[in-house]
């Protein structure tokens, strides 16, 4: 007999069952979904037998016979899977299936229930309880509560004042606090995958402060969710926007993004769109979309399609995949009011200066023109001794693919895009006595060798200039890696500009007999190696362009010079000033670039005009840079923006970038909720269908999330996934209960948070009293280890130390030294702490290095911030424990809580209840003077206290 006909006929989801029967979604889903929807799912193109069990309708005749099969080639699962049905489960498939095989669409994408019978959580928390055997805990006592309070609401200790306050007092003192929006900002931090670097390869700083000073502002202002939520992802698309709601909408540009030469522009740009789509999944609903990436999804009703309709609502931001600045646009500036007033000063300034020159410029235009005349014979010129010299104005022999010269400082200029390069012999020149290179660079790219003189294989003895990025890396090598000096300048030059290097050697095997000069100016070098004892000669062709078989240069090189001997100071200043003023003076007057007529004439005015003309012409240039100073000084931050015509998206195959299908237009799951035929079909849009009444998962999300930060797990244990592979919830009233709630109060946070600690169930003592060690029946008040940012925190407050400040950039506190050197390219960044307040600011406010996270986060398991996160994971390693004993940040707050204490009757008592909120027992006081008496350290029994269990735990 062929089961379900009646339900295939009739087409329709039943509704929940009565209590004590089988429930699909609670009894069968899950075996279904974990052991046969990988085959039998909505994924139509993986597929098997035609044979879907995620939907009513299927033919089940054949079901029990093959689950209970002895026969390998018969059994399903099948073996090679490795996920064997257990007799209870085959059990509760046939039972299922003798019943009648009802189905239940997947609880998460039921329209919410409000039809509860019991209106609070401890009434429906109870009423679980009762149907257990088992009862609320004692209430927690009254320090214990109202620290566990402070820190999840605060990620803060309790002030002595409030170990003294009614409850409900401390609670509303709390949810007032400026601090609370600091601790809720963390979570969302978290999700929106926040850092101040950009990741990838290079990993160089970006400006995203502003964002998190957003969040941190929104939840201190208790703004509604669906508010909080639609700024962030539409913000610029709403009617009138203010700057503040732009600045929202960075929540989707803090992805990483890449400046890696040879990355492919759109592959990249195209990961940008997805991390959007599936971060924003993830955060508001909760559901693994990436994985329609490349298919339909293989366990919850989203097609491959679904999911480029939702790309297609984040694909129309005028943005490239492979960047070329540090802060990729589109950005905005965003002043303060004072920085805006000073700036209109110095533009004004900046315009009076110009408008007093007009009049000395006039006049001195007839006697620059008359100067240039005989200039070429009054200038410096370049070394006279030079062993090499190539101008690049004649036509010169390329090895590998050719190309045009383009104008250069003097004359014509070599270009270069790493697929040609010069080879040439420097004739007479003597690598191991004193020299002088000098070169004219125009880069273009982050990492190329402008000129090397070094044995491709073996010991690759001789000499290399790497461009990296604007600085410049020397490389004197007898043997690599390990008889050699290596140096990089600490300053970079721009890149598509012209500029000299210069670089002298005295021959004297040392770094410090290395100079390099930019544009005649000398270099800060950071030694790297400095080992050299060997000779770095090598019968080794000059390439100019490359370094050996790789490493080609991008841009212009011109004017290559060698010269037997370490010029001075005063030398390469001639050199510099002859060159560049040659060069201009040579061009003829309508071809020069503004930028060179701007040259001539600071160098005409600084040595031939008078005191009075100097002096006009310095006070030009002084607002100039004071202008351009005060407009480095304003921050921006990354936004979206909308393409005046949005891109096409395309259903892209197995999700390449380079294989698109059909074309789509946007759209959203409808399994979730229909799509309303009122909104825009624009990011604004998707925006306000997440929170139509028709859409279940985003108030179920949203309070399991907030029900999280209170009591350490959700309802739903697994945060990123309410789908199929996800836990049901361990009470499903109560989540719904509390998502209509949370939907009708207007998205009010702060009343739900408050809804959620005032309740019996969070104010129950923490003891673990039954067998249900996760809580999963909250028989119990919330207990756990603090998280990194919570724990050191908690250490400054205790010390005093901390420094209460909200906003700003992100600080540098204390790390150990060498592990930026460690993950940068060369090892040419270092972590440079900061002085004063930056030490001792709250730990949301610490910088972010992608690839280099402060090492406490890292241990106390927070996550790199490169994809989205919306469960930490808890962890208890000795790694841990050692951070905590021997870590700077604490050392010092241990010393601080230990002067803290003095003028107290009782140091030791005094400091254990700073730390503890209460006073300690007998026997601890005991151990504790103990300590101090054996190490006559109070500092030290200071950082005993700090690392109590009771100290680290919230109880």
């Amino acid at each position: 007999m062929k089961l379900l006909l009646a339900i295939a006929a009739a087409g329709v989801i039943q509704p929940v069952l009565a209590a004590g029967e089988l429930q699909f979604n609670r009894d069968i889903r899950p075996i279904l979904s974990e052991h046969c929807f990988r085959c039998h799912g909505p994924d139509a193109k993986s597929r098997k037998a035609d044979l879907r069990l995620d939907l009513p309708g299927g033919e089940l005749n054949e079901l029990v016979k093959r689950i209970t099969s002895d026969d390998d080639d018969e059994i399903m699962p099948p073996p090679d899977v490795h996920k064997p049905l257990a007799a209870a489960q085959m059990a509760k498939l046939k039972q299922w299936m003798t019943a009648g095989a009802r189905y239940q669409k997947h609880w998460a994408f039921e329209p919410l229930s409000t039809r509860a019978a019991l209106n609070s959580i401890d009434a429906i928390v109870e009423q679980s309880l009762k149907e257990n055997g088992v009862s609320f805990a004692p209430e927690a006592d009254a320090a214990v509560l109202r620290r566990r309070v402070a820190l999840d609401l605060t990620g803060l200790p309790p002030t002595e004042a409030m170990l003294a306050k009614p409850y409900e007092a401390v609670v509303d003192e709390l949810l007032a606090s400026k601090h609370f929006g600091e601790h809720l900002a963390v979570a969302w931090l978290d999700a929106a995958r926040y850092a101040d670097t950009n990741g990838y390869f290079g990993d160089k700083p970006r400006q995203m402060w502003l964002w998190r000073d957003w969040v941190i502002d929104a939840f201190n202002a208790n703004m509604p969710y669906d508010q909080f939520s639609i700024e962030q992802l539409a913000g610029d698309l709403l009617p009138n926007t203010t700057v503040k709601q732009r600045i929202a909408t960075g929540f989707n540009r803090n992805h990483m993004v890449n400046n890696e030469s040879g990355s492919i522009d759109e592959e990249f740009r195209t990961e940008y769109v997805v991390d959007r789509v599936d971060t924003t999944m993830t955060t508001w609903l909760g559901l693994t979309a990436g994985c329609a990436q490349c298919h339909d999804h293989k366990f919850d009703p989203i097609s491959q399609r679904e999911f480029y309709q939702l790309f297609a609502f984040f694909n129309n931001v005028p943005e490239q995949g492979v960047i070329h600045a540090e802060n990729p646009p589109p950005l905005i500036e965003v002043p303060s009011d004072k920085q805006k007033v000073e700036l209109d000063k110095a533009q004004a300034a900046v315009k009076t200066t110009k408008a007093a020159f007009v009049a000395v410029h006039e006049a001195l235009k007839p006697q620059i023109a008359a100067w240039e005349k005989t200039a070429a014979s009054s200038l410096p010129q370049p070394p006279h001794d030079s062993l090499f010299h190539e101008s690049f104005d004649a036509q010169v022999t390329m090895v590998g693919n050719e190309s045009e010269p383009e104008a250069g400082v003097r004359g014509m200029a070599a270009k270069f895009d790493a697929t040609q390069h010069v080879e040439t012999r420097v004739k007479n020149f003597t690598m191991d006595q004193p020299w002088t290179i000098g070169l004219w660079v125009n880069a273009d790219g982050s990492l190329s060798c402008p000129l090397s003189l070094i044995e491709p294989k073996g010991e690759r003895r001789g000499l290399e200039l790497i461009w990296q990025k604007g600085r410049l890396q020397v490389n004197l090598v007898h043997r690599w890696g390990a008889n050699a000096i290596e140096v990089s300048t600490v300053e970079a030059l721009s890149a598509k500009k012209w500029h000299q290097v210069v670089v002298c050697y005295d021959g004297s095997k040392k770094a410090a007999g290395l100079r390099v000069f930019f544009d005649a100016k000398s270099t800060t070098l950071e030694v790297r190696r400095d080992s050299l004892d060997g000779s770095i000669a090598n019968q080794e062709p000059l390439r100019i362009g490359r370094r050996d078989s790789g490493l080609g240069f991008y841009g212009l090189i011109d004017e290559v010079r060698f010269v037997p001997a370490a010029l001075d100071v005063q030398a390469v200043d001639e050199w510099f000033w002859g060159e560049r003023i040659r060069g201009i003076v040579e061009t003829a007057l309508a071809k020069r670039r503004a930028a060179d007529v701007e040259v001539l004439l600071d160098y005409y005015i600084a040595h031939f005009a008078d005191v009075p003309t100097q002096k006009a012409r310095e006070a030009v240039l002084s607002a100039q840079k004071r202008e351009q100073v005060l407009r480095d000084s304003i921050p921006t931050t990354l936004v979206m923006q909308e393409m005046p015509k949005p891109r096409t998206a395309h259903v892209l195959e197995r999700g390449q970038y380079d294989k698109p299908l059909d074309a789509v237009v946007p759209g959203v799951p409808t399994a979730i909720a229909a799509w309303q035929s009122d909104l825009p079909a624009n990011r604004l849009g998707f925006a306000k269908w997440l929170f139509s009444p028709e859409n279940p998962l985003t108030a179920r999300v949203a309070v399991n999330r907030f029900w999280a930060q209170c009591f350490g797990e959700g309802l739903v244990r697994t945060p990123n996934d309410f789908g199929s592979q996800g836990e049901a919830p361990t009470h499903p009233e109560l989540l719904d209960w509390l998502a209509v709630s949370f939907r009708e109060s207007g998205w009010n946070i702060k009343a739900l948070l408050k809804q959620i600690v005032m309740s019996r169930t969070y104010r129950q003592d923490s003891r673990i009293a039954i067998d249900d060690p996760e809580n999963r029946l909250f028989a119990r008040g919330p207990s756990g280890r603090l998280s990194a940012e919570v724990l050191r925190d908690q250490a400054l407050a205790i010390s005093g130390l901390l420094v209460p400040k909200i906003g700003g950039p992100s600080v540098k506190p204390f790390q150990p030294p060498g592990l930026w050197e460690a993950v940068s390219y060369n090892g040419e960044e270092t972590y440079v702490p900061d002085a004063g307040d930056g030490l001792w600011r709250r730990s949301l406010y610490t910088y972010v290095k992608r690839q280099s996270p402060h090492p406490m986060l890292l241990i106390f398991d927070g996550p790199t911030r490169e994809k989205c996160t919306v469960r930490r994971a808890s962890t208890n390693t000795p790694l841990q424990a050692l951070l905590l004993l021997n870590d700077e940040t604490f050392t010092k707050a241990s010393e601080a809580l230990a002067k803290r204490s003095e003028g107290q009757e009782d140091r030791i008592a005094w400091m254990f209840h700073a730390a503890t909120c209460r006073e300690p027992q007998a026997d601890e006081l005991e151990l504790l003077r103990g300590l101090f008496e054996r190490r006559k350290s109070l500092p030290l029994v200071a950082h005993a206290i700090l690392n109590l269990d009771e100290v680290i735990t919230k109880r």
